[in-house]
C-alpha cells in the first residue's frame, strides 16, 4: 500500500461565481486519507501519521464497500447540536491511551465527510477530471451509511458561502471542476474561504511584560476540567491591558487550573476562572489551541 499525501487548496479572501467550478462545505475537523486493499483499511492524516486504530467505526465502514481496493480524500468530524465540534474531533485524535477509546467512542461519535475518490480497484483516477472523480464516488458511498457521508456539490458559491455564514460553520472550498488531484501539493484548483469565529473563554492566566499585562492565557470548561487554549495578546488595547494588571493580585493562584498548561518557560501567572473574554479566531490548531486569535471583549463572570 503506498501513502498518498493530501492535496490541499490555497487560502482565499473572497467567493467568486464561475461555472467552471464547483462549491463545497469546508468541514471543521481532521483531514484523512482512507485506504482499502484486499478487505484491510489504514487511516492516515495530513502528516500522514497512520490513525487506523483511532477510528474503529469508520474502518469497519470501509471494509463494507462494495469494491476491492480504493482511496478516499475526507474530513473526519464530530458533530454538536448539528455543528462540527474540533475541540470534540481533537480528542479522539490525540488520544494517547487507546484503552479508553472504547468508552470515548460512545461520547464521541465520529462522521467521515468524503469528498474525493483517488483510486478505485487499481485505477489511478488522480488525474481524472473532479467532475469525473465525484460522479464514480456517488455511487460508491452507500446513501443509508451514518458514518460514511459524501461531502455535497454546489453551483452557487456565492449562495453556498452565505449559507455556511448563517449555519456558523468553517467556510468553503472551492474546486475546478476539470482539475486533477495534485497530492501533497497546495494547488490554486483549489482555494478556500473561511469565516472568522467566536467563542468565549475564560482568562486562566496572564503573561506580563515588566509590570503590564501584555497577553491573556486562555481556557474552556469541559467534561473533564478545565483546558488550555491558546494565548492571545492581539485585540487588547492600553486600558483593558491596564484593568488586567490591576485585577491579578486580587485573582492570583499558585497552580494552574487547567488540565494541560503550557510549558514553564512561558512563566505564566496563573488565575482563578473567573474573567470571560469574547475571542474571534480562525480555526483550531490540531494541538487544540486557537489560530490567529484576537480579543473581541469581555463580559461580566455571570453574562
Amino acid at each position: 500500500m503506498t501513502i498518498i499525501a493530501p492535496m490541499e487548496p490555497v487560502p482565499r479572501r473572497e467567493v467568486f461565481a464561475s461555472e467552471d467550478w464547483l462549491y463545497q462545505v469546508k468541514w471543521d475537523g481532521i483531514r484523512m486519507l482512507a485506504f482499502l486493499e484486499r478487505g484491510q483499511v489504514e487511516l492516515f492524516n495530513r502528516k500522514q501519521r497512520c490513525r487506523t486504530l483511532w477510528y474503529p467505526e469508520l474502518t469497519k465502514e470501509m471494509a463494507g464497500l462494495s469494491c476491492k481496493s480504493t482511496i478516499l480524500d475526507g474530513e473526519v468530524i464530530v458533530l454538536q447540536e448539528g455543528r462540527p465540534d474540533f475541540f470534540r474531533v481533537l480528542k479522539r485524535e490525540l488520544l494517547s491511551d487507546l484503552n479508553r477509546l472504547r468508552s470515548i467512542m460512545d461520547k464521541i461519535p465520529v462522521q467521515y465527510m468524503v469528498f474525493d475518490l483517488l483510486s478505485l480497484d487499481g485505477r489511478n483516477l488522480m488525474k481524472e477530471p473532479l467532475t469525473h472523480r465525484l460522479e464514480i464516488l456517488t455511487g460508491l458511498i452507500p446513501p443509508n451509511s451514518t458514518t460514511l457521508h459524501l461531502c455535497d456539490s454546489f453551483s452557487d458559491g456565492p449562495g453556498l458561502w452565505e449559507a455556511t455564514r448563517q449555519q456558523q460553520l468553517e467556510g468553503i472550498v472551492m474546486k475546478e471542476r476539470k482539475g486533477v488531484y495534485h497530492p501533497g501539493q497546495k494547488h490554486p484548483s483549489w482555494q478556500k474561504v473561511k469565516h472568522f469565529q467566536t467563542l468565549t473563554a475564560t482568562v486562566v492566566g496572564v503573561l506580563t511584560r515588566g509590570s503590564l499585562v501584555r497577553s491573556i492565557l486562555l481556557g474552556l470548561k469541559g467534561d473533564d476540567g478545565w483546558t488550555y487554549i491558546g494565548r492571545v495578546s492581539s485585540g487588547l488595547n492600553e486600558k483593558e491591558r491596564r484593568l488586567l494588571t490591576e485585577a491579578v493580585p486580587g485573582l492570583k493562584r499558585k497552580l494552574p487550573v487547567v488540565v494541560n498548561p503550557p510549558p514553564a518557560r512561558l512563566q505564566a501567572i496563573w488565575m482563578e476562572p473567573v474573567l470571560r473574554v469574547e475571542v474571534r479566531y480562525m480555526e483550531w490548531t490540531p494541538q487544540g489551541t486557537l489560530r490567529s486569535p484576537a480579543v473581541i471583549g469581555f463580559r461580566l463572570p455571570d453574562s
